[in-house]
């Protein structure tokens, strides 16, 4: 028993010296090897395999009864977003008109009597109420 353990662990150091010396001999092919291989991955195989994917994911999303199932769904989202839309153009509507209506106050040049009337607080008797 203590043999073989003994010849086992004699064959395993043979073969990782083995292994050892066929690595230090080809070591630069191995690189070009392994440089080449990722170079024609990243420039061949990966730009298919995403073209690939691409084809098989625009298939999906055009397949009919996939289309069919989610046409219900799409048109009351738009409705919803169209709804909302309306409501914040209404908003912007008014707002608008505020903004113009001030501004059109404010560029207003007044008369000596609204001066006056002003200057007052607007406190007093106006014309036609005695």
């Amino acid at each position: 028993m203590m043999m073989n353990i003994n010849t086992l662990l004699s064959d395993a150091t043979t073969h990782a010296t083995s292994i050892l010396k066929y690595l230090h001999k080809n070591a630069w092919t191995i690189v070009f090897i392994i440089a080449g291989c990722y170079f024609f991955y990243n420039e061949a195989i990966d730009p298919m395999i995403q073209k690939y994917q691409a084809a098989r994911s625009y298939k999906e999303a055009i397949d009919p009864n996939r289309v069919a199932v989610l046409s219900p769904d799409m048109k009351r989202v738009r409705a919803l977003q169209q709804e909302a839309a309306a409501i914040r153009a209404t908003e912007a509507e008014e707002e608008r008109k505020k903004k113009v209506k001030s501004e059109k106050e404010r560029k207003r040049v007044k008369s000596p009597e609204e001066e006056r009337w002003d200057k007052l607080g607007g406190v007093g008797n106006a014309l036609g109420d005695r």
